[in-house]
């Protein structure tokens, strides 16, 4: 089945905020686990908002990666 451009958005917007619910609910003292799921987490949003340029997205993600102390340029 193909999906035209608005579905995949669609799919897409909905996938971003699923996404940024589960690593909003990661909190800085997670098992090691946790905070690997944060990291993939987080490049998944980065992929989608490289497509996207969602400011609040960019801003939210940083956020967190300050917060959880897992910036992606240490790794």
């Amino acid at each position: 089945m193909l999906l035209h451009k608005p579905e995949l958005l669609d799919n897409e917007d909905e996938m971003m905020k699923e996404l940024s619910i589960r690593l909003a609910r990661i909190k800085v003292d997670s098992p090691d686990y946790l905070l690997e799921e944060a990291k993939s987490i987080i490049r998944q949003l980065s992929a989608y908002n490289m497509r996207r340029n969602i400011a609040a997205l960019d801003d939210f993600i940083g956020e967190r990666q300050r917060e959880l102390g897992i910036g992606m340029r240490r790794n």
